[in-house]
């Protein structure tokens, strides 16, 4: 079995002359594949993997290609707002433990195309000298954890619409702009979150992350989310009005903390995030997904909006990349620990997917198994799968550890 990769990462924008596109790469084996990002005046159309044969691949031969692989997309209309967007505030929460990567995503929040926002940076670190970052608030978190400090950001925030991404991640310029016209075309929605692509595929750890399916179900149609029954959610397309009714467990569409945004008013009145979920406490994670199930079991309406476009760092090496993979295994059922004790009628609905859950563990065709290739590491799912039964005693753990820093 071949290690996969090295894959260039390419935005085109089809309402642009097409160029020839330049494949060399200046240090390591050259690209063997091209992984391009197709949009059309800032809306994605979809994705395009090619094969590279050479330094370069010409201007009429990706033509044919993206003609080839997404038909004619000349009639794909564009997105008018003429609503007045409201202030918005975005809210970075770190440890500082990606300095450089810090410094890029908060110089790219700032290069934002919006008329209206402030950007608040959360140090979560319990001690240290206080950062200096030019153009952006930086507030202290002593608590640990991510939730805590992105309450502590929304706590501060002075937007109506308020914003969260990771330090990993930089963002499209008009990233927060799709956002805000999406709640200004809405006025009852409760929640937006965005598409989420990699920055690079360079290594064979970053190429496998793409391959684990632990990221977003990556969709490139506007859709909305809402409850549908006690324990599932109508999802519809709000482009042809298509419509699917699927158990709130599957939660794959429904977004990433590295990209979504909420109605302050709203945040506030669900409580903020729960603070014995997420990066830097026993659980790992899970807290974006149990705010945006409960909204949802409260009756909120929810929405993706593809046009919202952040670019995440994948982690390089593969020892970084199991941590992070059983991490999310950790996060996902003490999620589910957590949105079962706050409301005991979830135990419920999980016994009734619990069946099908089991079967796709088992069977390779079944859901984000089915995009693993050939060389995807057995130890991989071995890791998620150890998160996942550790979960639940970790959020007890995590719950016990902030009472205790509460106290």
């Amino acid at each position: 079995m071949s290690v996969p990769g090295p894959i260039l990462v390419a935005v085109i924008d089809i309402s642009e002359p097409l160029s020839d596109l330049d494949c060399t790469r200046s240090a390591g084996p050259p690209y063997r594949e091209v992984w391009l990002l197709v949009c059309q005046g800032g809306r994605p159309l979809g994705s395009v993997q090619l094969t590279t044969d050479g330094p370069s691949i010409k201007a009429a031969v990706l033509e044919r290609e993206l003609r080839a692989k997404l038909g004619d997309v000349s009639s794909v209309d564009p997105v008018n707002v003429t609503a007045e967007l409201a202030r918005a505030s975005v809210v970075v929460p770190t440890a500082l433990s990606r300095p450089e990567q810090l410094r890029r995503c908060v110089t790219r929040l700032t290069e934002l195309d919006h008329p209206d926002f402030e950007v608040i940076v959360v140090d979560n670190r319990r001690e240290g000298a206080p950062i200096e970052l030019p153009g952006v608030r930086v507030v202290r978190e002593p608590r640990p954890g991510i939730s805590a400090a992105r309450n502590r950001g929304l706590a501060v925030a002075d937007g109506e619409i308020v914003a969260f991404t990771d330090d990993d991640v930089e963002v499209d310029p008009r990233w927060l702009r799709a956002i805000g016209e999406r709640f200004a075309r809405e006025s009852d929605l409760a929640a937006v979150t965005g598409l989420v692509v990699p920055a690079a595929l360079d290594t064979p750890a970053q190429i496998f992350f793409e391959q684990s399916g632990s990221g977003l179900d990556r969709g490139y149609e506007a859709l909305t989310f809402e409850r549908d029954g006690r324990f599932r959610i109508r999802r519809r397309s709000t482009e042809d009005g298509s419509e699917r009714v699927h158990s709130m467990y599957k939660t794959g569409e429904l977004g990433l903390g590295s990209n979504m945004a909420f109605r302050a008013s709203v945040l506030r009145a669900m409580g903020g995030f729960d603070v014995a979920l997420g990066t830097g406490t026993p659980t790992h994670g899970g807290e974006d997904l149990a705010m945006l199930m409960e909204l949802i079991a409260e009756g909120y309406r929810l929405a993706y909006e593809p046009r919202a476009i952040v670019h995440h760092t994948h982690r390089a090496t593969l020892d970084d990349l199991e941590r992070q993979i059983h991490g999310y295994g950790v996060g996902f059922t003490a999620m589910l620990t957590a949105i079962t004790l706050r409301n005991p009628r979830h135990a419920f609905g999980l016994a009734s997917v619990l069946p099908e859950w089991v079967r796709s563990l088992r069977d390779p065709s079944c859901g984000k198994r089915s995009q693993r290739g050939d060389a995807y590491p057995a130890g991989l799912g071995r890791a998620e799968l150890r998160g996942m039964l550790a979960g639940p005693v970790a959020y007890l753990r995590a719950r016990r550890m902030q009472r205790r820093w509460a106290a």
